[in-house]
């Protein structure tokens, strides 16, 4: 954006934010002010709309869950006295900037936002699992670009560890986006290292250990065994890695090379599916 751009709408304007395709802040703070918002001082809360990772997403499917969305904007205690387009375009979906002069007034609209939302898309898209993240309470520019990206990562987290969850917020699922991060960037290196050295049957069972909360009756259940025979797998598991599931530090780092490998098998069959479509 520069001073040449004369028709700014409010979600040009929070996209080139979002994107930092500016150079001039002064500038952008004056144009925040015509549309009744001091970016220094007011509030600004990112909700994203996002399809499924798995699902093949074009840009006439965007503007199609913008358009159908485009009533929740009037929730947004500043947005709804601004005519202009308030949606903006975004990785697998879309995404509505909030904005209000206090903190309280944006905690006290999103709810409102997210209700009218799902009755939106179970009456319209009752067959895709749309989710919704919700970004950080933020103020300034470079908030503005914190929020938009913890509402994707939030949506990104809970896919991978909140599967049936549809409302997703960041403050809760920051966790998870650690823990997402963290697996991207060192989980095949854990696998290859630790899981290589297991059979298929005993990583079976250290998974579904921690499926049924670490409760060997529930284990044997699930996988039709007895309990020594699961007792036996996890003998044998700690022989063959040196990590012991009754060890607090041993029992965290096997617990996080499972999440690994479901993670990274899920980024797999989503990419196949992808390409496949």
């Amino acid at each position: 954006m520069n001073k040449k751009d004369a028709n700014i709408t409010f979600s040009s304007y929070f996209n080139d934010i979002t994107i930092h395709f500016y150079e001039d802040t002064d500038f952008m703070e004056s144009v925040g002010k015509r549309f009744g918002i001091d970016v220094n001082r007011d509030y600004f809360l990112a909700m994203s709309f996002l399809y499924p990772s798995d699902m093949a997403v074009s840009y006439e499917d965007k503007c199609a869950l913008m358009e159908l969305l485009s009533p929740v904007a009037v929730y947004g205690p500043i947005n709804k006295s601004i005519d202009s387009p308030q949606f903006l375009i975004c990785d697998r979906g879309t995404t509505l900037f909030l904005a209000a002069h206090t903190k309280e007034e944006l905690t006290g609209s999103r709810g409102n936002v997210c209700d009218r939302a799902l009755e939106l898309l179970k009456q319209n898209l009752p067959d895709v699992f749309i989710r919704i993240g919700i970004g950080t309470l933020e103020t300034g520019l470079s908030g503005i670009e914190r929020t938009y990206q913890n509402s994707l990562r939030a949506v990104n987290a809970g896919e991978k560890f909140k599967k049936e969850r549809r409302v997703l917020d960041f403050m809760g699922m920051e966790i998870y986006s650690a823990i997402n991060a963290m697996v991207l960037a060192h989980g095949q290196s854990l696998i290859s290292t630790i899981l290589l050295q297991l059979t298929d049957g005993e990583q079976t069972i250290l998974g579904k250990y921690y499926k049924c909360k670490e409760q060997i009756p529930a284990v044997a259940a699930a996988l039709h065994l007895s309990e020594e025979e699961v007792l036996n797998t996890l003998c044998r598991i700690k022989e063959k890695t040196g990590l012991d599931v009754n060890d607090t530090e041993d029992n965290f780092k096997l617990n996080f090379i499972m999440i690994a490998k479901r993670v990274l098998e899920k980024e797999k069959c989503n990419k196949q599916a992808v390409r496949a479509l």
